[in-house]
C-alpha cells in the first residue's frame, strides 16, 4: 500500500510516502523553494519523493492530512474562544492581562478562521491537480504528532506526549500507545498552550516567533532563573497531570519582563519554567501507568534542553522524538495514522536521510558552470578527514538529504571541535547570530567516553534532538561544542545507518583521537538548508569556506581565504 503525507500547510509544509508500511521519502518545500519555513500546498516535495520511491501520482492509494475541514477547526476554535474568555476573568490574575488576553484571543480567531479556509482551498486544489481528490482522508492533529512520534520510534509500548502552539482545539495531548494503537488519555486544551508560551518570550527578546526559539534555550543558559521564575511561574495553575496557562495571550506580560530585567534572565526563567511544567505532568503519567518509555512530537519538543529534562524525569528510562517534530512532521504522522486506522504495520525509523540525492554527473556539470577547480577522490572520506585535522573548515554535501530541521552529515558545515572560538567566527562567515555552541556529532562507539546518562536517549540523539551533560573528557578535548552549562547537542553516529560519514568520523579520530567533529547546517543565516549541487557552491561561495566536499569531489574555495585556524587566531588577536 502506497500512502503519501501532506503536512499542515500552515508552516512548512512538507511530504513524504509510506510504500508497504515502511517510510521510504521526505521533504521539506522550503529545501525546493528556498523559502524559509515555506507555507502552502508542497508540490515540489510532493513531486521529489514520489520520484525518490518510483511511483507516479497514479499509484498513490491514499493521502493523508493532519486537520480536519476549515468549518470543522473554525468550530473547534470557536469553542475553545467562548469556553476560555469567560472562565478566564474568575482566574487570579490582573484586570489589564485578562482584557488584553480577551482582545489578543478574539484577533487570532478571526485569523485563524481565515488561515484555515485559505489553505483548505489550497489543498483542494493541489489534490484535484493531481487526481487525488477522491483519496483524502482527514486526522485529528495532535493523533498525527503522536503517530509520527510513536511508530518512527519502534517502541512496543509508551506515553506520548505531543507539545504546540496549535491544533484541533488542542495545545498537545497525552496518548497512551502499544501494539492496539494509540489511545488519548488527556489533551490540553488551546490557549493553554507552551508553545505560544515561548514564542511570546522569543518576541519579546526580539526574536522572531515560530522560528528563533532555539536561539532562547541557548541564552538561558547564562541567566538565573531564580530572578524572574516566580514571577513567570505565576502565570501557570498546575493540578496533576495538567495544567493552565492564566491570560496566556497577554503579549504584554512577556514585554514588560523584557523591559525590566535582562534578556537572559529573562530566557532562564521561560525555559526553566517551562521545563518545571512539562516534568510535573509527565512524572504523574508515568508513575500512574507505570511506564518508562516517552515519544515526543510537536514544535515545543524541538526543545533539546526540555527533552533532557524529561530523561531525567524519575521512571523515565527511554526518550524518543521524531526527527520532523514540528508540523512538517504531521504529515508522516498523518500517513501513520491511516496505516494504523486500517490495520496494516509500520516499521519504524532507521534513518532521516529520505530526501532527493544528485548523482556524480549532476554534480559535475555544476562545478564546471562555475568554473571551479576539484579534484575526484576515490576515498572522499577520509580526504575530508584529512583535511578537517588539518583544521579546515569543510562543507560536506553527500548522498540523500536530511528530514527535519537538523542536518545530520549530508548536508553540513564541519569542523574541529578543539577551539572554542569558533561559534563566534564560523557564525559570522554564516551571517548568523546564536547563543548555543555547535553540535557534535560523534561516534556511537564513543558515547560514554563524551556524555553522560544519555543511554535512553541514545535512538534520538541519532537525529541530534535531545542534550546531555558532557564528561570532563569532552569538556578537556572538545571545548567547542560544550555549552556554558557543561551540556551539549550530540548527534551519535553509527556505521549501519550512515557508513559514510561514520567513516570521516573514523579517519578523524585517527589522525587526532577526538571522535568528533563540529557539525552545523549547511546554509547561510535565514536561508533553508541547502538540497542541490547548486545550492551547495552558491553557499560554499558565500561563507567562503575552505573546502567543499561534495559526492566525490574535493573543492577548495577558488578565493584564498584564513583557514579555520588561521581565522580562529585572528578572532583571537
Amino acid at each position: 500500500m502506497i500512502v503519501l503525507g501532506i503536512s499542515a500547510l500552515d508552516n512548512d509544509a512538507a511530504a513524504s510516502i509510506l510504500v508497504d508500511g515502511q517510510f521510504v521519502a521526505a521533504a521539506q518545500e522550503e529545501r525546493f523553494s528556498r523559502t524559509k519555513m515555506h507555507a502552502g500546498f508542497p508540490r515540489r516535495a510532493i513531486e521529489s519523493v514520489l520520484k525518490i520511491a518510483g511511483v507516479e501520482a497514479r499509484d498513490v492509494e491514499r493521502v493523508a492530512y493532519p486537520f480536519f475541514s476549515w468549518s470543522r477547526e473554525s468550530m473547534y476554535m470557536t469553542r475553545a474562544f467562548l469556553g476560555n474568555v469567560p472562565r478566564n476573568f474568575l482566574e487570579r490574575g490582573d484586570l489589564f492581562g485578562k482584557l488584553t488576553h480577551s482582545a489578543e484571543f478574539g484577533l487570532w480567531l478571526a485569523k485563524s478562521i481565515g488561515m484555515h479556509r485559505r489553505f483548505h482551498g489550497e489543498l483542494r486544489s493541489g489534490l484535484k491537480e493531481l487526481g487525488w481528490t477522491d483519496r483524502l482522508s482527514r486526522f485529528e492533529h495532535h493523533h498525527a504528532h503522536a503517530a509520527s512520534a510513536f511508530y518512527g520510534s519502534g517502541c512496543e509500548r509508551a506515553l506520548v506526549f505531543t507539545l504546540d502552539w496549535y491544533g484541533s482545539a488542542l495545545a498537545g495531548s497525552v496518548s497512551l500507545a502499544g501494539p492496539d494503537g494509540i489511545r488519548r488519555l488527556h489533551g490540553f486544551k488551546y490557549p493553554h498552550s507552551l508553545g505560544l508560551f515561548y514564542s511570546q518570550v522569543t518576541s519579546a527578546l526580539g526574536f522572531r516567533a515560530s522560528r528563533h526559539e532555539g536561539k532562547i534555550v541557548g541564552l538561558a543558559a547564562f541567566g538565573d532563573p531564580r530572578v524572574l521564575g516566580e514571577r513567570v511561574r505565576a502565570k501557570f495553575r498546575e493540578t496533576d497531570g495538567d495544567y493552565r496557562y492564566l491570560s496566556g495571550m497577554d503579549r504584554f506580560f512577556s514585554r514588560r519582563l523584557a523591559k525590566e530585567s535582562p534578556r537572559e534572565a529573562v530566557a532562564a526563567a521561560y525555559q526553566t519554567v517551562l521545563e518545571q511544567v512539562v516534568a510535573r505532568f509527565v512524572q504523574h503519567y508515568v508513575e500512574r501507568y507505570d511506564i518508562d518509555a516517552i515519544c515526543l512530537a510537536g514544535g515545543v519538543t524541538a526543545n533539546v534542553k526540555l527533552n533532557q529534562r524529561i530523561l531525567e524525569v524519575p521512571g523515565v528510562e527511554r526518550v524518543f522524538v521524531h526527527p520532523a517534530m514540528s508540523d512538517a512532521g504531521t504529515g508522516t504522522g498523518a500517513a501513520m495514522a491511516y496505516l494504523e486506522s486500517v490495520g496494516r504495520p509500520i516499521q519504524p525509523m532507521e534513518s532521516a536521510l529520505l530526501g532527493p540525492e544528485y548523482s556524480s554527473d549532476e554534480i559535475r556539470r555544476a562545478l564546471e558552470s562555475h568554473d571551479l577547480a576539484y579534484q575526484e577522490e576515490a576515498d572522499v572520506e577520509t580526504a575530508t578527514a584529512v583535511l578537517l585535522a588539518e583544521g579546515q573548515i569543510v562543507a560536506r554535501f553527500h548522498g540523500r538529504m536530511e528530514y527535519g530541521p537538523r542536518a545530520l552529515g549530508n548536508r553540513s558545515v564541519l569542523y574541529h571541535t578543539a577551539d572554542p572560538k569558533v561559534n563566534d567566527w564560523l557564525n559570522k562567515k554564516l551571517d548568523r547570530t546564536e547563543f548555543m555552541p555547535f553540535a557534535p556529532a560523534t561516534l556511537r562507539s564513543a558515547m560514554d567516553r563524551c556524555y553522560e546518562n544519555l543511554e535512553g536517549g541514545a535512538s534520538t540523539a541519532r537525529f541530534m534532538t535531545i542534550t546531555c551533560d558532557c564528561t570532563p573528557w569532552m569538556k578537556e578535548h572538545s571545548p567547542a561544542a560544550v555549552h556554558v552549562d557543561g551540556t551539549a547537542r550530540p548527534q551519535l553516529v553509527d556505521a549501519e545507518t550512515q557508513p559514510s560519514f561514520h567513516r570521516v568520523l573514523e579517519e578523524f579520530e585517527k589522525r587526532t583521537g577526538v571522535p568528533s567533529v563540529i557539525n552545523t547546517s549547511f546554509n547561510m543565516h535565514e536561508e533553508p538548508i541547502v538540497c542541490t549541487p547548486e545550492d551547495a557552491i552558491r553557499a560554499f561561495l558565500q561563507a567562503e569556506l575552505d573546502y567543499l566536499a561534495i559526492g566525490d569531489f574535493i573543492v577548495p574555495h577558488p578565493v584564498k581565504v584564513a583557514s579555520g585556524k588561521e581565522a580562529s587566531s585572528a578572532a583571537r588577536d
